[in-house]
Formats: C-alpha cells, sequence, structure tokens
C-alpha cells in the first residue's frame, strides 16, 4: 500500500512539471543594431540605436518559463554594443546578462553574439543597448 501512494505521488509529481513546464516556448529573435534617424523627444531627428533599422525597438513578450534566444548582430558600424537585460534574474546564465566589462565582452562591429536565456519570473523589464 505505501509503495502504491509513493507511485500516485510520483506521477501526480511529473503532471505537476508537466503542466506548469508544459505550455513553455522557445522563442528565437534575430536582430540587427543599428543606427536610425529618429525624433524619440519631439525636439530633432537625430542617430539613434535601433533594431532591424526601426526605432522604437521592438516589444518582447513572452511568458514565465519560455526559452529566449537572440542571435544579435551589430551594425553599427562604428561603436560596440550589447544588450542589458533589466531586472532579469540571469540564475546560472551570468554570461546572458549584457552588462559590458562586467559579465560580457562588447560585441565588435560587425560581429555576431546569442543571448540564450529562460525566463524564470513574471513582470515588466526593459533592456538597453550599451
Amino acid at each position: 500500500m505505501l509503495h502504491m501512494k509513493r507511485q500516485i505521488c510520483f506521477i501526480l509529481s511529473i503532471l505537476l512539471f508537466l503542466f506548469t513546464f508544459g505550455n513553455c516556448a522557445t522563442v528565437v529573435y534575430d536582430w540587427n543594431i543599428t543606427w536610425v534617424n529618429a525624433n524619440p523627444d519631439g525636439l530633432a531627428e537625430r542617430p539613434v540605436i535601433g533594431i532591424n533599422n526601426q526605432w522604437p525597438i521592438p516589444i518582447v513578450n513572452v511568458t514565465k518559463g519560455d526559452r529566449l534566444i537572440f542571435n544579435v548582430e551589430n551594425g553599427l558600424g562604428n561603436q560596440t554594443t550589447s544588450l542589458h537585460w533589466h531586472g532579469i534574474y540571469q540564475n546560472g546564465t551570468t554570461d546572458m546578462d549584457g552588462a559590458t566589462g562586467v559579465s560580457q565582452c562588447n560585441i565588435m562591429p560587425g560581429s555576431k553574439f546569442v543571448y540564450n536565456f529562460t525566463v524564470d519570473q513574471p513582470g515588466t523589464y526593459w533592456y538597453v543597448s550599451f
């Protein structure tokens, strides 16, 4: 009887795990960080950093448990860069934080970098190119 209860608990644990993480997705973005002419504050058009020749930059909308993969290319031509994810706790993926000189080297002009991490917390966050 005790053995059967353990088996039932094990099966229920597996089902709970699958229910919790079974709907997780892998979300892939291909981004080229570029200069774009824009007027972000309404005062004057000027070169700003955009993604895929667009400004404002894209909104990333994912669900807790999703795996994010960003294939990033530095198309700025004259400047190094990285992407930093403000507020995203990088437990076990510190090298994906994007803080240049702290957890990552700069992405050189013309070079590529792949950010790959799982979002394990709910909330609203923002990212920035350094």
